[in-house]
């Protein structure tokens, strides 16, 4: 899984900040893992210090910020806006030019961070699980690399190639059904309702989870099974449509979602064109860090063709 994160973080840190990304890179790699540990653990505190008392957690996590918010700042403050890098940083910075209502620097900083947060662990999350599954059914491969290369043939894939990928983007749906990244949920109810025979008071936060509605006997027949085909168009529109919900839903739903599987995909397709997936861990223990995670390593051996 260490080299499935460092992959994804270089493809969003290039997607974000274009030439700049290695400069970015460095930083962001020191700086993500110590922030996601210190937000984990205050999410679960039942006394969560104040973030303002100097307590050592409190004074790493405020230095990573610093750190973070100060190299995106130098790269915005730095970019020059005659070049075209194609990147996501410069659509932000052009994003309502002439017409008054253009981004703050802030405001363009935080949702480059923001996106980075939602491009970058859980699209490793779901690449290393669909890479561990494809490993150990082989006839899934198979049929997956029968595609890649049908499709492909030897040449690089770009995002026109998605739309034809159709069976590794349901080898990857169906690793995210079994492995969502975010195996819980939780959404702030804004009006009272009553589900199932419980009142749900206004403002009461509910937990909703994509582990448990992914293995529901009722949406899922064998939901322990690794079966891509659930995923082709007939069986998809036989499900209600949150039957499966790996990036939640409706106006809260994860920003980088379309980008996540666009990657994914892309990157799944690049590995199977040059190497046979061989499993070599075949039990896994998960942990939830920020995203759902194996305890250890998920080896697997890549065989060149």
């Amino acid at each position: 899984m260490p080299e499935v994160t460092r992959l994804t973080q270089r493809v969003v840190t290039r997607v974000l900040f274009g030439a700049a990304s290695e400069e970015a890179g460095d930083v962001v790699d020191r700086c993500f893992p110590l922030l996601g540990a210190y937000m984990l653990k205050r999410g679960f505190a039942p006394l969560p210090f104040p973030r303002t008392w100097p307590t050592p957690a409190n004074r790493r996590a405020a230095a990573a910020r610093r750190d973070l918010y100060n190299v995106c700042d130098r790269i915005i403050r730095e970019r020059d806006p005659r070049e075209t890098e194609n990147d996501l940083l410069e659509l932000l910075l052009k994003a309502g030019e002439g017409t008054g209502d253009q981004l703050s620097p802030e405001e363009i900083r935080d949702q480059v961070l923001i996106f980075f947060l939602a491009g970058h662990e859980t699209t490793a999350t779901s690449m290393t699980f669909a890479l561990h599954l494809l490993a150990r059914h082989p006839e899934a491969q198979a049929r997956a690399r029968e595609e890649v290369d049908r499709v492909l043939g030897t040449r690089t894939p770009t995002a026109d190639d998605f739309d034809q990928l159709e069976y590794v983007h349901m080898a990857l749906k169906e690793a995210m059904r079994l492995y969502p990244p975010s195996p819980g949920i939780s959404r702030r109810a804004t009006a009272e309702t009553e589900i199932d025979g419980y009142r749900i008071p206004a403002g009461k936060i509910v937990f909703l989870s994509p582990w448990v509605t992914h293995r529901h006997p009722a949406y899922w027949k064998d939901p322990e099974v690794f079966q891509p085909e659930r995923f082709s168009r007939e069986q998809e529109a036989e499900r209600p449509r949150y039957a499966w919900f790996p990036f939640g839903g409706g106006p809260r739903a994860c920003i980088g979602q379309y980008f996540s599987m666009l990657e994914a995909v892309l990157a799944i397709a690049v590995i199977l064109q040059s190497f046979e997936v061989e499993a070599v861990d075949t039990e896994i223990r998960l942990t939830q860090k920020m995203a759902l995670r194996s305890e250890g390593p998920i080896r697997c051996r890549f065989i060149p063709r």
